[in-house]
């Protein structure tokens, strides 16, 4: 049985997931969702500490408390990060279609090296590109929005994650 766009939106998941240069996408309800999915993907829950930077949209911090877990502002501006005790993963975000990293790559080896991973917030940076690569394809997991006042709008709300982990696609 097909519901629904099934079709259409099993398309728009495969073309999406090309774009950005991973794997997979998996097309949510909101970047709100994407964010919220990619944390409980990871385990993120009550007593953890994330890594949210000081500048950014609220729902970006919001998902963060709605599983339990501590917000651990940071600014990327001040050229250092000091990572607390029990940190569990660390949320960079994208802002205006452009990048708030300098050097994404160098960002992914420190917490790769910490064991920490990084989700990109890149629900305003649809097609922003550094070093060849686009907004949402370096860290683990990338979230996009696409609320009618984003990059790719729709006629309401929607969003999408994408990842290269096969399990958290099927998380």
């Amino acid at each position: 049985m097909d519901l629904i766009l099934r079709k259409d939106v099993e398309e728009f998941e495969t073309n999406f997931a090309k774009y950005i240069g991973t794997k997979y996408a998996v097309g949510l309800n909101s970047g709100t969702d994407a964010l919220f999915i990619a944390l409980k993907a990871i385990g993120i829950r009550g007593g953890d500490k994330v890594l949210v930077p000081s500048h950014t949209f609220v729902a970006t911090a919001q998902v963060v408390v709605q599983l339990g877990a501590e917000v651990v502002l940071y600014d990327l501006s001040e050229g250092h990060t000091v990572i607390p005790n029990n940190t569990k993963a660390m949320i960079v975000a994208h802002i205006a279609g452009e990048f708030q990293v300098d050097d994404m790559d160098r960002l992914v080896g420190n917490c790769r090296v910490m064991g920490i991973p990084l989700i990109e917030d890149a629900c305003q940076a649809l097609g922003a590109t550094q070093n060849g690569k686009k907004a949402g394809s370096f860290g683990k997991m990338g979230c996009f929005s696409f609320y009618p006042a984003k990059i790719l709008g729709g006629p309401g709300d929607g969003g999408a994650l994408v990842t290269d982990d096969e399990e958290i696609y099927r998380f």
